[in-house]
């Protein structure tokens, strides 16, 4: 598994609009309306929503992740919402959020997910590439690092 067949520059939005953690859900589902991988985001939302109640998203270090099954889909999917300004998601470490990924899989393969947060995980916690990230300037240019860093851990493997 890729991050880059999940998060490339057409699932990637850079700068998220939103001020909240239900404004960002709100607007990763909408964008994966966007990119027809849902029809309707009403149920998903209040199944997220409600998640989020029992199990904060916030990994810490600035990163959230969202991932709940649907019937829509068929392959996982994804969407990676960066903000600049960073989102409140009341994470442990107390940083805001910077890079906020929602993941959806379907109902028969319901743990696939951990998979791409490993990793999202492995990758951003190398310094060199947190710091690509931090200097991002578009869409563009963090799906260009996703790609990078699967090269040069092509080329060591």
């Amino acid at each position: 598994m890729k991050l880059s067949s999940i998060f490339n520059k057409d699932s990637i939005i850079f700068n998220l609009q939103a001020n909240s953690k239900k404004d960002v859900i709100e607007e990763l589902l909408g964008h994966c309306i966007e990119l027809n991988y849902l029809t309707s985001s009403q149920k998903l939302n209040s199944y997220i929503n409600e998640n989020e109640k029992k199990f904060n998203s916030a990994s810490g270090r600035g990163i959230a992740y969202h991932y709940h099954t649907s019937i829509e889909v068929k392959e996982l999917v994804g969407v990676l919402g960066v903000s600049n300004n960073g989102i409140d998601y009341d994470a442990n470490d107390g940083l805001l959020c910077n890079y906020i990924l929602l993941i959806l899989e379907p109902k028969e393969q319901p743990d696939n997910h951990r998979k791409v947060i490993n990793l999202f995980q492995e990758m951003i916690n190398e310094p060199k590439i947190k710091s690509e990230f931090i200097q991002a300037n578009s869409k563009n240019d963090i799906e260009n690092i996703i790609l990078s860093w699967e090269n040069s851990d092509d080329e060591i493997a």
